[in-house]
């Protein structure tokens, strides 16, 4: 469990394995407080994930049906953020009385210096082969989003979701081309959202959809998407309580490392795939925002891209890497999956929840650059001068040791508060200048700023613009199955990453992420539409989407058809409207 304002621990004995604190008794705990302003809870799956049940009263999206979570989620264990330490928890809230922990291995003592760090790292000089062809194939945004999404993808989603109907004694049928009008309708809901799904196929004027209702019909929607199934019921792993969806996992990681820029900057956090399930209590709802979701473990490049993710089964179901915490554990499985590509000198970032002088040394020892901030208990002891007194000087000031046996710098800079980092790659030097508000004389000033600070400052925050760009439209279509919301995460996962490949691939005909979605949406619903079910229109309608001069694209076809505007023969068509057009009459006819 996460928390902006607080944590949660749970004390354990000697000897004795550590006890999973339950979702429930968080919440009770949450509301007996009246301080905290905004709580972030990180929740395992339930303890029968591989089971077949589903989340029946999380309710329906306006709420009629059950405002309480449901029992397997309020017995769901709580997964820990970080393993605090004395001095950091004076202000948590202890849900047991905490015991005396266990001798610590004794560490090798520390011979720190006061002196800049000496790397031996080799300069960045890879080139990236592929996305040099990325670029020469011009893809459309629906070309790139299936890159991810593509066609073994969409297959064994298919197979797996008749098979599991099948094992319902239920014949569904389901077709590549219907699971794309469901994937087109979990984009759409990201931008255009209402109070109950059911309203986008309402005949009523104030809610009527004709772009969905034309795709799909409502209950043929309702159908596919209760048995959505990504994983063979008979075959699941009981010991993996993220069974149910890691056949996806595996495929989507694969997808995203093999499209994935190759630069020499990436971040490693955490994320939120949210849980739509409401918590009954009014003071909890009203007094409180709180956020309620499952922890994913996220490694991106700079800009966002998601190259690899793992959902978090807290420490009691991952194993530590080299006496690593778990935080520390991750951050090595995300860089055997960065060296698969290679073993070259990657640079990464990440937190305070993450960085130890341990795990420097172990990046160090692989050929990896890393940078991040560091906790005052991690730093080994290393003799800084305190926050206080750095407060007492003039701003910019810092102080620095660097590690004589494992090369590594711990720098602490005061900049209003006082920050610590820690590198394996990065020194002090050259110090630069950042411009800073004086609050007193209202003016810019310039303050000193050693080089890894400023580092961290410009390539550290990957996963934050990630999520960023996937809350801005996410996915609002919810399921009654406790992944449901994972898939939405997925979906808005590949949507940022095609988008990130856009920005990379079409620097002259760039588009934001709203107009990248709503392409993908249309191509989506207006492509793979069934027009051929009985009692269904059989013309096309136009939609508005003709005249938005969003993402319109000549392509050619092999079939000669009519233009739709001077009605001759025509072998190009627009991919978006699935019309033929001539290059000559294409401008004219997306203009009113």
């Amino acid at each position: 469990m996460a928390s902006t304002s607080s944590t949660f621990t749970v004390g354990r004995g000697a000897g004795s394995k550590p006890k999973s604190t339950k979702l429930l008794e968080v919440l009770n705990a949450l509301e007996e407080e009246s301080s905290r302003s905004r709580e972030e809870i990180f929740i395992a799956p339930p303890d029968n994930a591989s089971g077949d049940f589903t989340d029946e009263d999380s309710g329906d999206e306006d709420g009629r049906r059950g405002s309480h979570l449901p029992g397997s989620v309020l017995h769901a264990s709580v997964v820990p953020e970080d393993s605090g330490t004395e001095e950091e928890e004076e202000d948590e809230l202890q849900l047991q009385p905490a015991m005396k922990r266990q001798k610590a291995v004794a560490e090798p003592k520390r011979i720190w210096t006061k002196r800049d760090i000496r790397p031996n790292f080799s300069s960045w000089t890879a080139s990236d082969p592929h996305i040099e062809d990325l670029k020469s194939q011009e893809l459309s945004p629906v070309g790139l989003f299936e890159l991810f999404f593509d066609e073994g993808t969409i297959n064994f989603i298919v197979n797996e979701t008749n098979r599991y109907a099948w094992q319902k004694n239920v014949n569904l049928g389901l077709t590549a081309q219907e699971l794309k009008c469901v994937l087109g309708i979990l984009i759409l809901s990201g931008y255009i959202s209402y109070p109950r799904r059911r309203m986008f196929w309402e005949t009523s004027p104030d809610s009527h959809h004709h772009l969905v209702a034309d795709a799909i019909r409502r209950d043929r929607f309702e159908l596919i998407f209760s048995y959505l199934h990504f994983a063979d019921n008979t075959e699941l792993d009981e010991s993996d309580r993220f069974a149910k969806v890691r056949p996806l996992i595996v495929r989507m990681n694969c997808n995203f490392q093999k499209h994935a820029p190759l630069e020499e900057f990436y971040s490693f956090g955490e994320s939120m795939c949210e849980y739509f399930g409401h918590r009954g209590s009014r003071q909890l709802r009203a007094g409180k925002p709180m956020r309620l979701g499952y922890k994913i473990w996220c490694g991106t490049t700079s800009r966002g891209y998601l190259v690899w993710f793992e959902p978090s089964q807290g420490t009691l179901f991952t194993r530590s890497h080299g006496g690593l915490d778990l935080g520390g554990s991750m951050v090595v499985r995300f860089v055997d999956a960065l060296q698969e590509r290679g073993c070259l000198p990657y640079h990464v970032f990440f937190d305070k929840a993450f960085t130890s002088v341990k795990l420097m040394s172990i990046l160090r020892k692989r050929g990896v650059k890393a940078t991040g901030t560091v906790r005052e208990y991690r730093t080994e002891r290393c003799p800084l001068k305190g926050p206080k007194e750095l407060k007492k000087m003039k701003r910019g000031s810092f102080d620095y040791k660097v590690e004589e046996s494992e090369e590594v710098i711990v720098c602490r800079w005061c900049d209003g508060s006082a920050v610590t980092v820690c590198s394996n790659a990065v020194g002090v030097e050259p110090v630069g200048l950042a411009g800073r508000h004086s609050g007193t004389a209202r003016t810019r000033a310039q303050v000193h700023q050693p080089s890894l600070v400023k580092l961290y400052q410009e390539k550290g925050g990957g996963v934050r613009r990630m999520d960023q760009n996937m809350a801005k439209y996410k996915v609002k279509i919810r399921g009654m199955k406790w992944y449901s919301s994972f898939i939405g995460y997925v979906v808005d996962a590949a949507l940022n990453n095609a988008w990130q490949l856009h920005r990379t691939c079409s620097r002259d005909a760039q588009v934001d992420l709203l107009a990248f979605r709503r392409y993908v949406a249309c191509v989506y619903l207006e492509s793979n539409a069934d027009t051929s079910s009985q009692g269904r229109r059989s013309r096309r309608l136009e939609t508005e989407s003709r005249f938005d001069m969003i993402g319109h694209w000549i392509v050619h076809q092999d079939k000669r058809t009519r233009c739709a505007l001077c009605h001759s023969q025509t072998n190009t068509r627009c991919e978006k409207c699935q019309k033929g057009v001539h290059a000559k009459c294409f401008r004219e006819y997306h203009i009113r």
